[in-house]
């Protein structure tokens, strides 16, 4: 029998570690969460474009409250901002490959002192950057005449990617492989244009063209383009 006057025993705290794991499943449900919403917008705004695109509706094909949405990302332009970045970085769930100009490709094509050479590693490195952004930066291309928000988002996205190829340029143009009467302005608009999201899409797209066979012809054009070269 049980004495009346015991008083119960009391109830065990939570240990340190169950508290730490349940913040981990939390944690993680709120990171898959997050990507599911995404995923969705990714899908909303490549199919519909910018402007079509509603925060409802990325919530719908989520399957999340639009308050969650709202609540992760504040305002459209933020959610594809922030798609167009993880494009750039390469970051997917599982992790993330780096901003272009720290692959080893870019920087190998820096230092190649054979100008063909150093034109076909930056193929072989702008090219898989292209083909995860293209779509989503066409997206946000097309809302920054009428976003003030994302006029200065594009601005900035625009002159980081010519910065880089203005690298690539100098780099040509340090080796002596740039084309004569070619300044190294010129050589890198010629980099920024001759392959940017917006040629990238009409060429795989638009004209049904391969990555494949787009990066063999950059890799012939571009040196005929750019360097003093005699075949």
């Amino acid at each position: 029998m049980i004495d009346a006057t015991t008083p119960p025993p009391a109830p065990s705290p939570r240990t340190p570690g169950a508290t730490a794991a349940h913040r981990g499943v939390r944690r993680q449900k709120a990171l898959e969460t997050r990507w599911r919403i995404m995923d969705a917008a990714l899908a909303e705004f490549t199919e519909r474009g910018y402007h079509d695109t509603t925060m409802a509706a990325i919530a719908e094909r989520a399957g999340v409250a639009v308050q969650t949405v709202y609540l992760g990302f504040r305002t459209k332009s933020g959610l594809l901002q922030e798609l167009v970045g993880n494009a750039v970085l390469g970051r997917t769930r599982d992790g993330e490959v780096g901003p272009p100009e720290d692959t080893d490709l870019f920087a190998r094509a820096l230092a190649e002192p054979d100008g063909r050479k150093a034109l076909m590693l930056w193929v072989d490195m702008a090219l898989p950057v292209y083909e995860r952004t293209s779509a989503i930066s066409d997206a946000g291309r097309s809302a920054y005449l009428s976003d003030p928000e994302m006029a200065e988002w594009w601005s900035r996205s625009e002159s980081m990617r010519l910065h880089a190829c203005v690298r690539m340029a100098q780099a040509l143009a340090d080796h002596g492989s740039l084309r004569s009467g070619l300044s190294v302005e010129e050589g890198a608009d010629v980099l920024a244009t001759t392959l940017s999201p917006q040629s990238f899409l009409a060429y795989t797209i638009d004209r049904g063209w391969s990555v494949d066979h787009l990066g063999a012809w950059l890799k012939d054009a571009l040196p005929r383009l750019l360097l003093d070269i005699h075949r």
